[in-house]
């Protein structure tokens, strides 16, 4: 079972495409996969259509492709300078445009509703229009000395530590406390697989690689890219 897009689903598939089943509603809604596949050459994205050999689209970028990953019908492709600036590209999966791109690196990736909430080095917490990449609100980490971890629980963004508990206001960025349930130690837990059901990385330590497309813990660890492949 897993949570996308805000409902409980369970997954099956039948010949070439992917289903999954609303629980709460109970209606079977179908994710074509087709036999698309993303994959990256230096400065490009492709995306290619294996059945039929051919490229659906190719993208060419300024810069090296340094990640690459797919939620739905989005498509992330980061990207670095020889000066070691990395990029945020956003790009629809089945045209192939670009719908917006920042000079940022996304960690700890939850997209709600139409909103896309990331985290930074600089340690802050964004939320943006997924669609046109505008900005709804921009709010600095309440935690000055730690690496915080973030988890949707019931639909709600919670921001915390081994000691305290935020409560992030998706539509505002309003910040206030908050405590998790009794069952969820804070202290014990490393790594989360929340709601989104995203966990493909956490914020590189020093020196580490260019990164990508990043959901999960905003604790330090290992970096690296996304998977190309289908979506999550």
């Amino acid at each position: 079972m897993s949570f996308v897009w805000g409902k409980f689903v369970t997954f099956y598939k039948n010949t070439n495409s992917l289903y999954f089943r609303d629980i709460i509603s109970h209606k079977s809604i179908k994710m074509n996969t087709r036999n698309s596949i993303l994959f990256s050459e230096k400065k490009k994205v492709f995306k290619y259509d294996s059945k039929d050999n051919n490229y659906e689209w190719v993208i060419e970028f300024n810069y090296k492709v340094s990640g690459l990953s797919r939620v739905e019908n989005y498509v992330f492709v980061t990207t670095y300078s020889n000066w070691g600036i990395s990029y945020s590209h956003i790009i629809d999966f089945q045209k192939g445009e670009i719908l917006w791109e920042i000079e940022d690196v996304f960690y700890s990736v939850h997209i709600v509703g139409k909103t896309l909430i990331f985290y930074n080095k600089k340690k802050y917490f964004t939320g943006v229009d997924i669609d046109s990449g505008k900005e709804i609100f921009k709010i600095k980490s309440p935690f000055r000395w730690s690496s915080p971890k973030v988890i949707l629980l019931n639909g709600k963004y919670n921001i915390y530590s081994s000691k305290k508990v935020y409560i992030l206001d998706l539509k505002n960025g309003n910040i206030s406390d908050s405590k998790l349930p009794k069952k969820f130690n804070p202290k014990e837990v490393s790594l989360v697989l929340d709601e989104f059901q995203i966990n493909i990385n956490n914020i590189p330590s020093a020196g580490g690689d260019y990164g990508s497309f990043y959901g999960g813990d905003t604790g330090g660890g290992d970096s690296g890219g996304g998977d190309g492949g289908g979506g999550e």
